[in-house]
């Protein structure tokens, strides 16, 4: 975290995969959250999200991520390594479009 965080706003892309209390912004941002002060990677200040998990169920604390409701925020739902498949296929063209 401590390596990366500093880089995150000139990053294009962030791929989270499965993770869910561990970057989420209440941890910095909302006081009343029980994850408040709580080490975090801040994907929600990449430019662009793209969130795998198998549902929008809340993690480990049980509250929602409000990374997940951010404008630039894509979530794609299913097996990790399913989606991850089909977007490597996607951006390598292997889809048979150029």
């Amino acid at each position: 975290m401590d390596e990366i965080n500093p880089d995150m706003p000139q990053c294009d892309v962030a791929l989270v995969i499965g993770a869910n209390d561990v970057v989420n912004p209440a941890a910095r941002t909302n006081k009343s959250s029980p994850i408040y002060g709580m080490p975090i990677i801040d994907a929600d200040k990449a430019k662009t999200v793209f969130a795998i998990k198998r549902s929008k169920n809340p993690g480990f604390a049980g509250i929602d991520n409000a990374l997940y409701f951010l404008d630039r925020t894509y979530m794609l739902f299913g097996d990790a390594k399913g989606v991850v498949g089909e977007l490597v296929k996607e951006l390598s063209g292997a889809n048979g479009r150029h």
